[in-house]
């Protein structure tokens, strides 16, 4: 890896979205990319060594978190963690990411940095946090996009694995009472009580090769 250009990034990431522990993929346009994992210690960045896959990055960052606990410091995942993702790895939902630009633009819509910044090595692209990329996929399902429907469906069953307390069919008609404000809310609420970054991005994985079958 190139540790200057992965601090920079990181730096760039942070500024806009907060965060001391910041992961994001080493290759832009890889679907498929490892991750860099980085610590913002106050006066620089600590940069894991390796690029990590998904999987190994989420690992790296319990156990980051684990380290602050047992130093005493701030271990909340959601004031720490920025796990952001590049179009590319946004792929499987089909999301268009100059319109998410626009749509982050829009203040009516209760997104803020912890959903998205933009790309520092791309101003007319958007990096997203997994909390972004689920209210995005909300919107899409409120337009009836396909691959937004397809999404959420994938989301409300793994809510229903969780302690949600309801069927993914009640979840999906719960959903479907809300308007856009509610909606969104949902999701970010849904979001912090229930599933993490990666599991976000498996959802992602699978309906991307869902649709290379």
């Amino acid at each position: 890896m190139n540790f200057p250009v992965i601090e920079a990034r990181a730096d760039a990431i942070r500024k806009q979205l907060g965060g001391t522990i910041i992961a994001f993929p080493v290759e832009e346009e890889n679907p498929f990319s490892k991750y860099a994992v980085t610590v913002f210690t106050g006066t620089g960045y600590r940069i894991y060594p390796e690029s990590l896959t998904v999987q190994e990055a989420s690992k790296c960052i319990y156990q980051t978190l684990k380290g602050f606990e047992e130093s005493g410091m701030d271990d909340d995942y959601e004031r720490n963690v920025r796990f952001a993702f590049y179009e590319a790895q946004m792929n499987a939902p089909d999301v268009t990411m100059r319109r998410m630009k626009k749509l982050y633009a829009d203040r009516s819509l209760p997104l803020n940095g912890a959903d998205a910044a933009p790309n520092p090595d791309n101003p007319e692209s958007m990096l997203l946090s997994g909390r972004g990329v689920l209210k995005y996929a909300v919107l899409q399902l409120l337009e009836n996009n396909p691959k937004g429907i397809q999404f959420m469906d994938a989301y409300y069953r793994l809510l229903s694995s969780k302690r949600y307390g309801k069927t993914a069919s009640a979840i999906r008609q719960e959903v479907r009472r809300m308007g856009k404000q509610e909606a969104l809310r949902w999701a970010g609420w849904t979001f912090k009580q229930f599933v993490t970054d990666q599991e976000i991005m498996d959802i992602m994985n699978g309906l991307r090769e869902g649709t290379r079958e």
